[in-house]
């Protein structure tokens, strides 16, 4: 049994307004054929017939109840029948046309699609702000920001060392390692369960002077350099930092030039805790090739000297540029190379 079917027969009275000025009559309303019709309580003529579907209520919530045709205002009807103000409730509902899935959740998908928004820009937003503002942070501004971050590690109890015997050694390090100029420090009692070279900065490699005790040789400290100098190439150093610094201090440093101390506090130690990647294995054979190094000191070295030479060891070895023949002059002296290993020492 249909909606209309079911109140065919119900009747009730109400007051009804041709327009805003006219006299309110008393009137009998009935359902018809899709029909709201409305009759004079009298003589039982018909008045006015208004279209189910278009029947809208004016005040909801209050009594008596008024409706209009469209909405419009212009002809009203009052009722105060519970029955009837249920009756038309139920039958416009039964009228109406089926609301689509959209309509039915169009709260729910705004609200989830406005969530979902939030959520990929708080992801998006700030690692497109980081991946700008490292494109356009210059060379000068890094080199500051990498003397920070040793300082940092130098008050956190780790301590430079430093020797006029062992300078020569580091400067031929530098020279024969790297294309661009770079700057190789010692350091002890780093805060890292593992020693390390860490690139931080501005071509600041950190070498942890546990390195120095466990290398066999000059050659197997400059494999873990190359390997260090790599890894920074592939990796921007400056993307974590910022991404420790946070979007506040990030936005700074874009548009100022200037980076707060307090938003790199403790980065230093939780660089030199961070897991190391394992480098491109071709990159990697091309800076033994310029330097002119073996990859068999650093591969055969007792003691492993980088967590990613257990990965890249085979290869190393399989495809060394000097097929394991040493250099036609070796890196360092055993003078520089003995004047390196005491740079602690004083």
């Amino acid at each position: 049994m249909t909606a209309l079917e079911r109140y065919s027969k119900l009747e009730g009275t109400g007051l009804w307004a041709a327009a805003p000025s006219e006299q309110r009559r008393d009137v009998v309303v009935s359902f018809g054929d899709a029909t709201l019709v409305i009759s004079d309580a009298r003589s039982m003529q018909v008045l006015s017939h208004w279209s189910l579907p278009a029947v809208t209520r004016l005040n909801p919530g209050k009594r008596p109840a008024i409706y209009s045709p469209e909405g419009d205002g212009c002809e009203t009807l009052e009722l105060d029948d519970d029955w009837l103000i249920d009756a038309l409730k139920v039958v416009q509902a039964a009228l109406s046309p089926p609301r689509s899935l959209f309509s039915r959740f169009r709260k729910p998908l705004l609200a989830g699609s406005g969530l979902l928004g939030l959520l990929l820009a708080a992801l998006i937003v700030p690692q497109a702000l980081q991946t700008h503002t490292a494109s356009v942070v210059p060379m000068p501004k890094r080199i500051e920001l990498g003397e920070r971050v040793r300082h940092d590690l130098l008050r956190e109890g780790a301590r430079a060392c430093q020797s006029s015997y062992a300078a020569p050694a580091i400067t031929i390090l530098q020279r024969r390692l790297f294309q661009s100029p770079a700057q190789i420090v010692v350091m002890q009692d780093l805060p890292s369960q593992q020693p390390r070279v860490q690139h931080v900065l501005g071509r600041i490699f950190i070498v942890d002077a546990r390195l120095l005790e466990e290398s066999e040789s000059a050659e197997a400290l400059a494999g873990v350099l190359l390997i260090a100098a790599q890894r920074s190439v592939e990796q921007d150093p400056l993307r974590p930092l910022l991404r420790h610094a946070g979007l506040i201090a990030t936005f700074r440093l874009l548009t100022s030039a200037e980076l707060p101390a307090v938003a790199t506090r403790g980065y230093a130690q939780a660089l030199m805790r961070s897991p190391l990647t394992t480098p491109d294995i071709d990159a990697v054979l091309q800076r033994f090739e310029r330097a002119e190094l073996s990859t068999r000191p650093l591969v055969d070295n007792p003691f492993q000297l980088d967590p990613s030479v257990e990965l890249i060891g085979p290869a190393l070895r399989e495809a060394d540029p000097l097929r394991g023949e040493g250099p036609a002059n070796a890196l360092l002296t055993d003078g520089q190379w003995v004047s390196l290993l005491n740079i602690c020492d004083g």
